[in-house]
This record gives structure tokens, C-alpha cells and sequence, in this order.
């Protein structure tokens, strides 16, 4: 009785690590990326209330100064927004309170960043207290990401295939897959045209391209080997 326990329990832990036994896989990573020239700036816009000499120039005016700039440039009225108002009656100089001018902050949508120097010619300058960049996208980018995915995952398999016919192995399924996050698309800047010095500065436009967006997808895959 003692001996066919015993037997039992050998026959017990044989079948328990060999249901427990990993089938033989192979690890690659997948890479696919794309380089792209933005086609969607957003431009942080601050204009402030300012004092010609008694004349206080307010917000209304700055504003309508804007609204017509886009006009003439033909740029869609939707593509601005308000993004904040500020502002303060304390003057740091003087260490007392002064007359209250208002700042206020939109954010405005460009396909080309060409069109920047234009705007900023057709804005009151005095008005004008900051502009900038605030951020840079693409209208195809879900749609470029997702390409690259399938694209990464495709050179995933055939990284796999090409290692294992290097030793007679076949390739299996995918055991298990996991996206690398980059977690940001890195700046690489883009070439623009070269400006000829003796062109003449008075009709010179800028030909320069913003900096271009590097978009990546990178996948790690397991494949069981059959």
C-alpha cells in the first residue's frame, strides 16, 4: 500500500510539470516610424490693454484688430478661441497700484506656420504682448499611428520567421504582445529653403518649414515556435 502511494504521487508531480512546461518561443521587437511636417499649429496669442499718451487702447479694440487680421488672411474664425484673461493693477516699479489693463489669451489653429510672420505684421504691435508656439500636431495622425502599429507588429513576424529558418525552427502563433509606449513624438527639424542674400529683404516670405513630428510605434512579441 505503502509503495503504491508512492507511485501515485511520482505519477502526481510528472503530469503537474509537464502541464506546467512552457512551449518553446522566440522574443523579437517590432519598429515602424514616420517622419511628417505638421499641418495643425496652435498659436498661444496674449494681447494686452495698453495707454497711447490719455487714450486707453481696451480689449475690444486688440480683439477686433485680431478678428479683421484673420479675415484678410482668410483664416476661419473658428480656429480661434479664448484660452484665458489675467491681469493685475499693482505696478512693480512704482510699488503701487496703477490703472487695471487686461490680458487677454487665445489660442489659435494654422495649417501653416508660413502665415505666422503675416499675423503677427497685421497685429498691434504695441497690443501684442506675447506669442507662441503651443502646440503641434497633424490632421492624419490617429490614422498614421495605427498604420505604423500594424506595420511594426508585420516586421515583428517576419524578424521572427527570418531567425527561426536560420535554424529549421517553424514559427508559431503570437504568445504575447506589448506595446512599447514612447510616450511623445520627438521634434527633428526640418530643412527649409535657403535665403539668397542678395534677394531683396523687402519681398523676401518665409519659406521655412516647422519643425517636423517623429511618430513611432514599437512592439514586443512573443512567438511560440512550433
Amino acid at each position: 500500500m505503502r509503495y503504491l502511494l508512492i507511485g501515485v504521487l511520482t505519477l502526481a508531480a510528472l503530469t503537474g510539470s509537464s502541464q506546467n512546461q512552457k512551449p518553446k518561443s522566440i522574443e523579437v521587437q517590432g519598429k515602424a516610424e514616420r517622419t511628417v511636417i505638421p499641418d495643425e499649429i496652435y498659436l498661444s496669442i496674449a494681447l494686452k490693454e495698453y495707454k497711447s499718451g490719455n487714450v486707453r487702447v481696451d480689449m475690444n479694440k486688440l480683439e477686433a484688430n485680431l478678428i479683421n487680421a484673420l479675415k484678410k488672411m482668410k483664416i476661419d474664425r473658428e480656429n480661434l478661441t479664448i484660452d484665458n484673461i489675467y491681469g493685475y493693477n499693482w505696478n512693480w516699479r512704482k510699488k503701487k497700484a496703477d490703472e487695471y489693463l487686461a490680458t487677454k489669451r487665445f489660442r489659435l489653429k494654422l495649417n501653416d506656420v508660413k502665415m505666422v510672420n503675416d499675423l503677427i505684421e497685421k497685429l498691434d504691435q504695441k497690443g501684442l504682448n506675447s506669442i507662441s508656439v503651443a502646440k503641434i500636431s497633424h490632421s492624419q495622425i490617429d490614422d498614421i499611428r495605427l498604420g505604423l502599429k500594424a506595420e511594426a507588429l508585420k516586421n515583428a513576424k517576419e524578424k521572427a520567421k527570418y531567425l527561426l529558418d536560420a535554424i529549421d525552427e517553424t514559427l508559431g502563433s503570437a504568445i504575447e504582445i506589448q506595446e512599447v509606449n514612447y510616450g511623445y513624438e520627438s521634434p527633428i527639424y526640418a530643412r527649409g529653403r535657403t535665403f539668397d542674400a542678395t534677394e531683396s529683404v523687402s519681398n523676401y516670405k518665409s519659406e521655412l518649414e516647422f519643425k517636423s513630428i517623429d511618430i513611432k510605434a514599437e512592439f514586443r512579441v512573443v512567438f511560440e515556435i512550433k
